[in-house]
């Protein structure tokens, strides 16, 4: 007898583990001994559990009340799997116990993990496992050391294992009812925080080129090329993050004299890099600005890059569609990046990918829009949240303006999908919907239309 399993795509297999793990998780939280005072219901225990593997970090119920110890670990354990991917860590185990892959296997393990040479497999999805536990518990470390000033150790311990698990795999999820906002000018916490935010959303390639690179450059050695793909998430991720705090510094500067920030730039570095699609936040959204909570919409709807824990179009397609356009600007008839050429084909894959998702972000604010209408009021103001609350889903950031403990239980599942989706990469919905099809053998008569 066939094995069902076999005939699924890379992309179906990724797609199927998440959602397994997804029902599994929200079962499991729906447990009595894992829950709080308060009963959770299931749609809420499901919400948790898709916001938790799809590391975004959204939730309908306060995380620090809601779940006791036991429900918290399962949680930090639920945003692991989602961190690091349902497949990478099949493929680890395989690996480790010295097996060989199938075919299937394996290139759904690079899709996940991103453009690698079909013989280094192997060894990254050890380097996953491995770079996980170091900079986790490097952060782990410096977060319980800080953390035991405020309470015992015993606790500080648990409060600092789940932030540097959340915090790595860009979750968000936070046991404080308040988030990070106790420690808004903290030297410590931002640093290690932001630092685990920003490792975390690189992408694996990336953090094994650069160590390579750096342990060349210390030793003395002939350094390493970086790949086109290195370089472009590098210095995206850099300009992001710099532009990012000045553009927001100016906004709220221009609105109320920056007075949220009560002359400290702690918060306002935070701000651009936690919507790198981490969620955590030493500032509420609530308390920003229009011109503010629009910009970080953008950054959100970027998020962080290729084969990494973050969600959002990625890095590397805001750069391949500036390339495009300075391209189209200069009069050149390819695509150039960083001194080399870059595939039609994959062009074509941004714009089609940036498309895509503006279309589910832009049906899902309609959607919010109608069934959370009584929420607000029909507050035309209001719309902004719904706004910031859809592409925080999809670019499972998980930064919110308080509205999704009240949200109607329809809008919650349409979050759910977000999430769901903004998890996978629309790129790997694309990738299914396309098998679906059988490219065409010919070419249609070429005829123009008018544009602009």
């Amino acid at each position: 007898m066939a094995n069902p399993i076999a005939k699924l795509s890379p992309a179906g297999v990724l797609t199927g583990s998440f959602g397994v793990i997804i029902l599994l998780g929200a079962a499991a939280l729906r447990l009595p001994w894992v829950q709080g005072s308060t009963p959770v219901s299931f749609l809420d225990c499901l919400f948790t559990s898709t916001s938790a593997v799809c590391v975004t970090g959204l939730i309908t119920v306060d995380t620090a009340s809601a779940w006791n110890p036991w429900g918290k670990a399962l949680i930090a354990a639920l945003i692991q799997a989602g961190g690091l991917g349902i497949m990478t860590f099949s493929m680890a185990m395989v690996f480790l116990a010295g097996k060989k892959p199938s075919i299937r296997t394996h290139l759904a393990l690079r899709g996940a993990l991103g453009p690698v040479p079909g013989t280094e497999i192997g060894r990254l999805a050890r380097d996953v496992i491995l770079y996980t536990l170091v900079i986790e518990s490097i952060g782990f470390l410096l977060l319980w050391l800080r953390f035991g000033q405020d309470m015992d150790w015993l606790s500080a311990m648990g409060v600092a294992g789940f932030h540097a698990v959340s915090a790595f795999c860009n979750a968000g999820f936070s046991t404080f009812s308040d988030n990070l906002e106790q420690y808004p000018h903290d030297p410590l916490i931002n640093l290690v925080i932001m630092a685990l935010i920003v490792l975390g959303g690189l992408g694996f390639v990336v953090l094994r080129e650069t160590r390579a690179w750096i342990a060349a450059r210390v030793l003395g050695r002939r350094r390493p090329r970086l790949s086109l793909h290195t370089r472009t998430v590098l210095y995206t991720t850099a300009f992001l993050i710099v532009a990012g705090a000045g553009a927001i510094y100016l906004l709220e500067w221009l609105s109320n004299g920056g007075a949220v920030w009560k002359g400290s730039l702690w918060p306002v570095i935070f701000a651009a890099v936690t919507p790198r699609t981490a969620g955590f936040d030493t500032i509420a959204p609530a308390q920003l600005s229009n011109g503010t909570l629009l910009f970080t919409i953008l950054l959100m709807f970027v998020g962080g890059s290729p084969g990494s824990c973050a969600g959002g179009i990625k890095t590397t397609t805001l750069a391949t569609l500036v390339a495009l356009a300075r391209s189209k600007l200069h009069g050149q008839a390819g695509v150039s990046l960083g001194r080399r050429s870059l595939p039609p084909g994959q062009v074509g894959e941004a714009t089609t990918l940036v498309l895509g998702s503006t279309m589910v972000v832009v049906l899902a604010v309609l959607f919010l829009a109608s069934l959370g209408g009584d929420l607000v009021g029909h507050d035309r103001g209001e719309v902004l949240a719904f706004a910031f609350e859809a592409v925080s889903a999809f670019g499972t950031v998980g930064l919110s303006m308080g509205i999704t403990y009240d949200l109607h239980p329809q809008a919650k599942v349409i979050l759910i999908l977000l999430m769901f989706i903004g998890r996978l990469g629309p790129l790997t919905l694309i990738y299914m919907l396309a098998e679906r099809y059988s490219p065409r053998r010919f070419q249609l008569a070429e005829e123009r239309i008018m544009l602009g």
